[in-house]
């Protein structure tokens, strides 16, 4: 399966996590916790996937353009980051818990929209369709170490 297309099934596994937890008016406080943490897991293991391994292969190609594209995706995960580590400060009971998880969905679902417009297009030009399989296959393998990981 090439990268960009693993990618993706991330981004919409994703998104179906933020629509369940918004649909699901989770009003206990474990609740929210719990739907919190899973996100916040699925989120890691996909940033750690793509700052250790996507990322590089794109930047191992000189180009200013896809520098500056990886640049702008590096700094968008310090954003999630930043936030991830002030909700889980939060007690969900909270009404900044709530504010603060709408804030960081935004921020993902914008990363998610740039990197599928912009970078996933940038990698199907500069890279050759082996390398994309070979980073797909190599993603879906560290995914299922860091899924064995986190269990």
């Amino acid at each position: 399966m090439k990268v960009t297309v693993l990618l993706r099934n991330d981004h919409q596994g994703l998104k179906g996590l933020f629509d369940n937890y918004k649909r699901a008016g989770i009003r206990t406080q474990n609740g929210k916790r719990e739907f919190f943490e899973v996100i916040r897991r699925e989120l890691t293991i996909h940033s750690e996937m793509e700052t250790e391994i996507f990322y590089p292969a794109l930047t191992a190609i000189p180009s200013k353009r896809v520098g500056d594209l990886v640049s702008s995706a590096l700094e968008e995960h310090r954003t999630m980051e930043k936030l991830i580590h002030e909700i889980a400060g939060i007690n969900p009971q909270d009404r900044i818990f709530d504010a603060k998880m709408n804030q960081f969905i935004d921020a993902v679902n914008n990363h998610i929209d740039t990197e599928e417009e912009e970078i996933f297009d940038a990698a199907r030009k500069i890279l050759p369709e082996y390398r994309l399989e070979e980073l797909g296959l190599e993603m879906d393998d560290r995914k299922k170490i860091f899924g064995e990981l986190a269990a």
